[in-house]
């Protein structure tokens, strides 16, 4: 883990799954049409936009990792979870970049996904 853009905490995605066995929470912020074209298989998916009314489900106790299609939007959002106190960490590089490391991505029928 490192500080990624404007000093946001990240991780790598070579990291991410090794990070999920152990017990982060990975939130894909992506719109829906991006998350049923293409997602990691053991992510959650919360929009971008639905993020504060969805702030009831983060646990203070938890570490959670946040992905969008590049790593922008996530690291906007990392940023919010920190100002609320939620231990959060932007994936570098984004699901452009997980896509190179794990073959766990698929589309909403369960078959090989694209990152669109």
């Amino acid at each position: 883990m490192e500080l990624g853009t404007n000093s946001t905490p990240s991780v790598q995605p070579n990291e991410v799954e090794n990070l999920v066995q152990t017990g982060f929470t990975l939130i894909d912020v992506r719109e829906d049409d991006e998350w049923i074209s293409g997602h990691y298989a053991y992510a959650t998916h919360i929009p971008m936009g639905k993020i504060m009314e969805s702030m009831n489900s983060f646990k203070q106790n938890e570490k959670y990792i946040f992905v969008c299609r590049s790593g922008s939007r996530s690291a906007k959002v990392t940023n919010y979870m920190i100002s609320q106190g939620i231990e959060a960490y932007n994936m570098s590089g984004g699901m452009k970049e997980l896509r190179n490391f794990t073959e766990e991505i698929y589309d909403k029928e369960g078959n090989p996904g694209q990152i669109i």
